[in-house]
């Protein structure tokens, strides 16, 4: 399944893109498995994803 994934602020600013669409693989069932996949793809995704207690999550519009 397709999801769209759209970044705001610095975490735009270090991957280098304002969104995008993504196939996630099996087992990523919390934003914490989102977070941790995100950052093995490239050195842009670990270094705006560094600091994961600042970054902010929803799901359609709602904050998780």
């Amino acid at each position: 399944m397709t999801t769209r994934l759209i970044y705001f602020a610095w975490v735009r600013e270090r991957i280098g893109m304002a969104e995008e669409d993504v196939d996630l693989p099996a087992g990523i069932e919390t934003v914490t498995d989102l977070l941790r996949w995100l950052k093995s793809r490239g050195d842009g995704y670990e270094h705006a994803l560094q600091y994961p207690d600042v970054i902010r999550v929803a799901i359609n519009q709602e904050h998780v």
